[in-house]
C-alpha cells in the first residue's frame, strides 16, 4: 500500500511495479524523489522541563543495553522496548523517568509500550502496532541532524521534527524516519 501511494506521488510509471521485488520499486521511487524532492515541513517539539530532562539523560547515559536489539532490522547501536505498567527488570529507573515524561506531556495517554533507542538513525518504517499517535523524544550531546523525519497526509510532502530535548506528537502510522545525526551520541525515547 505505501509504495503504491509514493509510486502515483514521485508520477512512475504504472507498471514500475508489476513483476518486480518491493526493493526494486522502493529504489525507483527513491530516484523518483531525487527528481522532484518532496516539500518539506518544519517544526519543533516542545522543550521539556530540565527538571524531567536531567534524570532522564542521565539515567540513559547509564543504561545496560540489550545484548541483542529489541527490533530487528534497524539502523541503531542499541533498541530496547519497555512494557509501561509492568515490571522492565533492570530498567525500573528508566522507566519511571519516561513515565515522568508522558505524565508532564500528557496525565492522559495511554501507551503500553515505549521505544528507547540510542543512535537510531535513517531506517525508514511504520509502527505497525499504533492504534493513535505517539510522543518522540531525542536526547543527547549530538550538536547536527537527528530531526525526525514523517510523512504528511500527503506522500508528497515531509514533517521535519526537532525533538532535541523536546517532545512532539507524531503519527507512528506513517512512514518516520531519524536524519543522520554527528557531534555526539542521540537517544530517542
Amino acid at each position: 500500500k505505501a509504495l503504491e501511494r509514493h509510486r502515483q506521488t514521485a508520477q512512475l510509471l504504472a507498471n514500475c511495479s508489476v513483476g518486480h521485488e518491493a526493493w526494486v520499486v522502493a529504489e525507483v521511487i527513491k530516484a523518483g524523489y531525487r527528481r522532484a524532492p518532496r516539500r518539506q515541513r518544519f517544526a519543533t517539539g516542545f522543550p521539556l522541563p530540565t527538571s524531567i530532562l536531567g534524570p532522564l539523560h542521565d539515567e540513559l547515559r547509564c543504561t545496560r543495553w540489550p545484548p541483542a536489539p529489541h527490533r530487528a532490522g534497524m539502523q541503531t547501536q542499541q533498541y530496547l522496548v519497555l512494557h509501561r505498567g509492568k515490571v522492565n527488570e533492570g530498567y525500573d529507573t528508566l522507566a519511571r523517568c519516561i513515565d515522568d515524561v508522558l505524565a508532564w506531556a500528557d496525565p492522559d495517554f495511554g501507551c503500553n509500550m515505549v521505544a528507547v533507542t540510542k543512535d537510531f538513525q535513517g531506517s525508514p518504517h511504520i509502527d505497525a502496532s499504533d492504534v493513535t499517535y505517539q510522543y518522540a523524544v531525542s536526547i543527547g550531546d549530538f550538536a547536527v541532524g537527528g530531526e525526525l523525519c514523517v510523512e504528511g497526509e500527503h506522500a508528497d510532502e515531509v514533517w521535519v521534527v526537532n525533538t532535541k530535548n523536546s517532545i512532539a506528537k507524531i503519527d507512528g502510522r506513517f512512514i518516520h524516519w531519524v536524519r543522520g545525526h554527528s557531534g555526539g551520541e542521540r537517544y530517542s525515547v
